[in-house]
């Protein structure tokens, strides 16, 4: 009996160290990014026939059965996909963001003050049309409007090469963690294989699934030797031990920065109708597309560009009607323009023609007459006259369309509503995703004071063991000394 009392104490002792260890490096790594709870299983020792001899069982006190770790499949899932969105809308947002900066109306310095100072210029003119200054003014405020033109379509093209880096960077970071998380899943199923506890890298090979998610939406399948398999749409990023990586390349008609497809694969590029649906990739991309129907960054560039090219185009007909100071000659074009190819967003630059000079502003409808204004006052009666197509963005006279004013007022209007519905978008998905991490942390993160208490109780679980041991100790002292 003594003997067996010693043996019940011994494991008692062993499972309750074993417990209070496993307490501990719960609390230790309370605050670890991505470490699970684990909870050591304490069970009774299976019992062994009675030493009476009747039938009876004999117990055999605790031990620890297995170290579990805390897992929530369903709320895993559940935070990934939200990871997937929120990045998503972050990555649109802080595009859009920049890019409203370009489009701050109303600013003294902005597109609409020198669009009406250009105007009101040719309409001093018209009533002073034998001044020089008058005439000067015209083309100093033209070589503003030009520029003016230019600094927001070259901003604008700054943060699309900005948003291609960017791409170009996030393709990089999705390649690293594939290649980590094959690597892990090699460790896990070497380790599982041989009988071992994996929770430490399978903690790991969380926090990279949720880096992941982050970046491209992922669904994902978990094998019996706990090695994952995962997939960007119907397309595998990670098989057993092997990545599958992606790539960019050149863009496409299409495209105003690097398309992205699978190495393995380079003629399907990646879109929301081939799989790229949601994380910071897919917002990115988002942001860098010229699509049909939605004004991203390039379709911003274009509409500008539509403006620019409109306006110049409508003074330049209108130039080239009237006739230069007290003379028979025609007018020549007042602005000239340019296009770079920005593959493919073209961005056109137009300046003040260089042969442009005061004498040479065609403010009269007829030949040989200082005094006459009238071609000027033409010019300026632009600003109010509906030219424009509010769709193609092109010279239409045809049919009722809308001033260029009113083309850039609709055009600012598109960019705030746009980066306003991304700005709601990321802060509903912030909100939603951090509802889904609080309820996953609450069922599988370290409740420091739940722990606290277990390692008390534990510890008292071991006292009791060891003064167990102690009083069989005395116990058989005391019967040794009796039968001395």
């Amino acid at each position: 009996m003594s003997f067996m009392i010693l043996n019940i104490a011994g494991r008692s002792l062993s499972a309750q160290q074993l417990a209070m260890e496993v307490t501990g490096n719960n609390l230790a790594n309370s605050t670890t990014t991505g470490y699970q709870n684990e909870t050591a299983n304490l069970v009774e020792t299976p019992p062994i026939p009675s030493s009476q001899l009747d039938g009876s069982l004999q117990g055999q006190g605790v031990s620890v059965d297995a170290i579990t770790r805390a897992s929530n499949a369903f709320l895993s899932r559940s935070v990934r996909t939200q990871q997937g969105s929120t990045g998503y809308w972050d990555s649109l947002n802080t595009s859009l963001s920049q890019i409203q900066n370009v489009f701050h109306e109303p600013s003294s310095s902005g597109l609409s003050e020198a669009m009406s100072a250009f105007f009101n210029s040719w309409l001093t003119l018209s009533q002073t049309p034998s001044s020089l200054s008058a005439r000067q003014a015209v083309v100093d405020q033209g070589q503003s409007l030009a520029s003016t033109f230019n600094s927001m379509s070259s901003q604008i093209t700054g943060e699309i090469q900005n948003i291609n880096q960017s791409v170009v960077n996030t393709v990089q970071k999705v390649n690293t963690l594939t290649t980590q998380i094959a690597k892990l899943n090699s460790q896990i199923t070497t380790v599982t294989g041989s009988g071992g506890s994996a929770d430490t890298l399978l903690d790991q090979r969380g926090t990279l699934m949720n880096q992941l998610s982050k970046l491209v939406n992922i669904s994902y399948t978990v094998s019996p030797d706990q090695s994952v398999n995962i997939y960007l749409g119907s397309n595998a990023l990670v098989v057993n031990q092997t990545a599958h990586s992606l790539v960019t390349s050149a863009p496409t008609t299409a495209y105003g920065v690097d398309a992205v497809a699978f190495r393995d694969n380079p003629g399907q590029v990646l879109t929301s109708s081939t799989g790229l649906q949601n994380g910071e990739l897919a917002g990115l991309l988002t942001a860098g597309l010229l699509m049909a129907g939605n004004q991203t960054l390039p379709g911003y560039l274009a509409s500008l560009n539509d403006l620019a090219s409109s306006l110049a185009q409508a003074v330049n007909t209108q130039q080239q009607a009237g006739y230069t100071l007290n003379s028979s000659t025609k007018g020549a074009a007042f602005f000239t323009s340019s296009s770079s190819t920005a593959a493919p967003v073209t961005a056109s630059t137009i300046e003040v023609s260089p042969l442009m000079t005061s004498q040479n502003v065609a403010a009269a409808s007829s030949p040989n007459a200082p005094g006459d204004g009238s071609n000027a006052l033409d010019i300026a009666n632009q600003i109010g006259s509906p030219e424009m197509s509010p769709t193609t963005g092109s010279l239409d006279t045809t049919t009722p369309g809308v001033t260029f004013s009113q083309y850039f007022t609709n055009l600012v209007g598109q960019v705030g509503n746009d980066g306003q519905h991304a700005s709601n978008q990321y802060t509903s998905a912030q909100t939603t995703l951090s509802s889904l991490q609080n309820a996953q942390e609450s069922a599988t993160g370290v409740d420091v004071n739940e722990q606290s208490a277990n390692l008390i109780q534990e510890q008292q679980s071991y006292q009791a063991a060891a003064q167990l041991v102690s009083v069989e100790q005395s116990t058989m002292a005391s019967l040794l000394a009796a039968v001395s």
